[in-house]
């Protein structure tokens, strides 16, 4: 289920709809090549269902963009260690430039 830090008193179920990704379950990119994000769905604080957010490519893309921008623009721990050199290309698969030689 969602997991957000609150005190159960002090602050109120949410109402209406409600998306959460799944921690346990990373997203994936499916036979077509669209992106999976497995969701939790709740109404009214109560779970109703699992399902998967389902994005195309550029969407997953543009998301991931949005989302670093929000957290505050910083990069992987990847990234950083090969100078932005590093590009996630799946769950798991990490692809790194060959870096130029020093002279």
């Amino acid at each position: 289920m969602p997991t957000e830090e609150r005190h159960p008193s002090s602050v109120p179920a949410p109402q209406g709809w409600r998306m959460d990704p799944i921690p346990s379950r990373p997203a994936y990119r499916d036979g077509d090549g669209r992106i999976r994000v497995p969701v939790w769905l709740t109404k009214d604080g109560r779970h109703m269902a699992d399902t998967e957010m389902v994005l195309l490519p550029s969407e997953a893309e543009l998301l991931s963009e949005q989302l670093t921008h929000a957290v505050g623009g910083s990069r992987s721990i990847l990234q950083e260690l090969f100078h932005g050199q590093a590009v996630v290309q799946g769950p798991g698969v990490t692809v790194v430039s060959k870096l130029p030689h020093s002279a």
